[in-house]
């Protein structure tokens, strides 16, 4: 009967415990946090992130062993955050948007060009070099490409990386 008594007790305490853990995790500080976590081959977005605390303990199951956190957020408070990945300050998930955007174009255009330029010089490799596919974009396209980066809407404001201090820094 005691024992049964103290199961209850403690079933009562993991309760508890759940409930107040949901009660962190959901807690909203008034920021966001977009985290991109890369772990083994895999990537994926978590914007379910809504406190510091929250955060950091992602940052702590991803931690490099296991993988890799980027954060983006708009908290300026944020140096103390302990992170194997990058730490970058952005105002607006609108501007990370665009500035996400931009960078796919400005770093793709010369990918695209190269690939397409070994393709055309097929030909004049070794046969065991050859490129096997043709690639999937035109000439066509990258100029349409060059004429989107030419006309990009520059008004965003790009993330700055964050100064992270340590404990042991200070």
């Amino acid at each position: 009967m005691k024992r049964d008594l103290e199961m209850l007790k403690l079933d009562g305490l993991v309760e508890l415990r759940n409930e107040i853990n949901q009660l962190i995790q959901n807690y909203k500080d008034g920021y966001f946090y977009i985290c991109e976590i890369r772990s083994y081959g895999r990537n994926w977005k978590d914007n379910n992130i809504y406190n510091v605390k929250s955060l950091q303990d992602l940052c702590y199951e991803y931690n490099g062993d296991d993988g890799i956190v980027d954060v983006y957020s708009n908290n300026p408070n944020l140096s103390s955050l302990y992170n194997y990945g990058d730490v970058m300050f952005v105002p607006t998930k609108e501007d990370l948007a665009k500035w996400k955007d931009y960078r796919y174009l400005k770093n793709s255009i010369p990918r695209v060009e190269e690939d397409l330029d070994a393709w055309e010089n097929r030909d004049n490799v070794p046969f065991n070099q050859r490129l096997h596919f043709a690639p999937t974009y035109s000439r066509e396209e990258v100029e349409n490409m060059k004429k989107q980066l030419e006309d990009f809407d520059m008004s965003f404001v790009a993330p700055v990386r964050v100064n992270r201090v340590y404990d042991d820094e200070e």
